[in-house]
């Protein structure tokens, strides 16, 4: 796909951010792979209706910028999840409030609804806590994210990735649906896990989506 159609489509997707309630204001940034040594990603502290093709900024994989905004304060974490994962071409940082609510408080979501496991690739994880832009919390998302599709950061929000933009955008809007879900179940009472045969089904399901 060519460089300025993939610019639209982060803008595209930042607008559906919103306007589903996925993030607000500047919250959040977005971006997505051209080849295997570089990334379009959002610039920071701009709304994203205000956005334009040109806002976005090219990042190589050494950190190397090229635009005329700043990158998000969030650039080191996108790229050590590209670093890691050659299957992964777009990633989503939300602030939706489902997902915020749980990350303040859970450990993880364990696997009780079939599509955690067709959607994310198994439970639900929580990235310990560092500073928003920090070296430390790059390394505590990969490590907590996996092979998976998405992380909750602890009192920070969801990181969402997939194989482009579309895939990555539904496990975010999948993870704010489960947080909401696990918010309402643990209300009223105990949860109860998928059984073995529901899990290894579901395996199944995750691996053939990617």
């Amino acid at each position: 796909m060519e460089e300025m159609e993939l610019r639209k489509q982060i803008i595209a997707t930042g607008i559906k951010l919103v306007h589903s309630g996925l993030t607000h204001g500047t919250c959040g940034n977005i971006s997505c792979k051209t080849d295997k040594d570089e990334i379009l990603i959002t610039p920071s502290s701009m709304l994203y209706e205000k956005i334009k093709p040109n806002d976005i900024l090219k990042v190589d994989f050494d950190g190397n910028v090229k635009g005329r905004k700043n990158p998000s304060v969030e650039t080191p974490l996108h790229l050590s999840i590209y670093k890691k994962r050659d299957d992964v071409g777009a990633i989503i940082h939300t602030h939706s409030t489902y997902a915020l609510a749980v990350s303040a408080v859970a450990e993880s979501i364990p696997i009780f609804l079939d599509e955690i496991f067709s959607h994310i690739g198994g439970e639900l994880s929580i990235a310990n806590y560092a500073l928003p832009g920090s070296k430390e919390l790059a390394e505590n998302v990969v490590k907590a994210l996996g092979n998976k599709n998405a992380v909750l950061l602890s009192n920070h929000g969801a990181v969402c990735c997939g194989k482009n933009l579309e895939i990555a955008f539904e496990a975010a809007e999948a993870v704010e649906k489960i947080c909401k879900i696990f918010i309402l179940s643990s209300a009223l009472g105990k949860i109860k896990t998928l059984p073995k045969e529901g899990k290894e089904y579901q395996i199944k399901m995750f691996e053939m989506r990617k």
